[in-house]
């Protein structure tokens, strides 16, 4: 008669949630390191943790290999002291994942924290959340004397008693719903006050609807904790091992997802989603690329500006830039010789100091307008241009 086997189901978790945390997290790099380039203490406590994930999944595959998910009466005894040394190891890097990947949360949120009561709220949880951890943590690891003795039973040796285990796991489990439903509701409260657009805020919804999942799975594995008394150790407590996984992979991934924001603009105004990051503004505005050419035209050296003087140059205040004048006209020497002045249509043609004059024995137009005025360096650029017209041509005119 052929006995169930949970391994499956266990195997399937572990591969989908380890290939899901190694995506988002290898993603996160990406974007810290190139696009960001600011890879902080919560990218690296967030790396860590998805190491010890990938540790965690990897001792479990193995353990589903040797037994787990199946009953000791159907396992050899080798078997069965594999798979129980595998799941010591789970204990472990669960305990590592887990504490690194809340750090991981809680100093993401600090950077966005305002104000001190949210800070403290994010300090608290870490808090509680490494001395929870930790201490189950050394008491997994040290619960048996020689610590083979785990695993291995027909060797001299004794352990705690398994009582001090569940009563260890629900005090764990309270504390890290506690930790986990803070860092999946606070960054509601905090980016909302924030100055960010309704669309972008309601993009959180489900990052925080992945937090709460990840919190969800801790309340879903309370029920089974009472399951690490049972002497078939390796099929009782399948259940613990697959809302463990659950846990962590949704930890890693909503937490490395919160960082990709960069990386999805870009993504979608590749693929025709979004507009240009550039909005639209207002005609008489200049464009984005007209304000960086400018910005560009203002580290121009000095020497470059020489080649717009024809003939005159000014240097002119804000407040003569402001004026108005009106059309001039000026008799010189020759009563053929004119010279004009005409008045700026937008109010920023300016009347010249200095114009330099042509030979006296020529007769020409000279005509004199503004071409603008560079930005911030309070200085104008008079553009002049000379034209000989002779006698007839002008009697013909009049």
């Amino acid at each position: 008669m052929s006995h169930p086997n949970r391994g499956p189901q266990l195997l399937g978790v572990d591969i989908a949630f380890m290939a899901t945390a190694l995506i988002a997290n290898a993603l996160r790099c990406y974007v810290r390191l190139t696009m960001v380039k600011a890879f902080g203490t919560d990218d690296w406590l967030m790396a860590v943790a998805t190491i010890g994930f990938t540790c965690y999944c990897s001792f479990s595959i193995a353990g589903v290999h040797y037994g787990t998910g199946q009953h000791k009466t159907d396992l050899p005894v080798k078997n069965f002291q594999r798979g129980m040394n595998y799941w010591w190891y789970c204990y472990l890097f669960y305990c590592v994942s887990m504490i690194t990947s809340k750090l991981s949360i809680g100093f993401f949120l600090l950077r966005i924290a305002v104000k001190k009561l949210h800070a403290w709220i994010i300090y608290a949880a870490m808090f509680i959340s490494v001395v929870a951890g930790a201490t189950f943590f050394f008491v997994t690891l040290f619960q048996c004397h020689p610590i083979s003795y785990f695993w291995d039973k027909l060797q001299p040796g004794s352990c705690i008693n398994v009582e001090v285990i569940v009563a260890l796991g629900y005090l764990y489990s309270v504390f890290s719903i506690i930790s986990d439903f803070t860092f999946a509701i606070l960054p509601g409260f905090i980016v909302w006050k924030l100055q960010l657009n309704m669309r972008t805020k309601m993009a959180l919804i489900p990052l925080l609807a992945m937090g709460c999942i990840a919190s969800s799975a801790v309340v879903a594995r309370l029920p089974y904790l009472g399951n690490f008394r049972n002497p078939d150790f390796l099929w009782a407590t399948t259940d613990i091992a697959i809302w463990a996984t659950v846990e962590q992979g949704l930890a890693i991934t909503a937490g490395s997802l919160a960082t990709l924001r960069p990386l999805f603009h870009v993504l979608c105004h590749k693929l025709g989603l979004t507009t240009n990051p550039s909005r639209a503004r207002p005609s008489g505005h200049a464009s984005p690329s007209a304000s960086q050419m400018l910005g560009i035209k203002r580290k121009a050296s000095q020497d470059k500006l020489n080649i717009y003087k024809l003939n005159a140059f000014s240097e002119l205040g804000d407040s003569e830039v402001a004026k108005k004048h009106d059309l001039e006209v000026k008799n010189k020497s020759s009563p053929n010789w004119y010279q004009t002045s005409f008045k700026s249509i937008r109010g920023s043609f300016v009347k010249p100091k200095t114009v330099s004059s042509d030979v006296d024995s020529e007769k020409g137009l000279h005509i004199q307008s503004s071409t603008g005025s560079l930005e911030g360096e309070n200085m104008q650029i008079m553009v002049s241009k000379s034209f000989v017209i002779s006698d007839e041509q002008r009697q013909s005119r009049v």
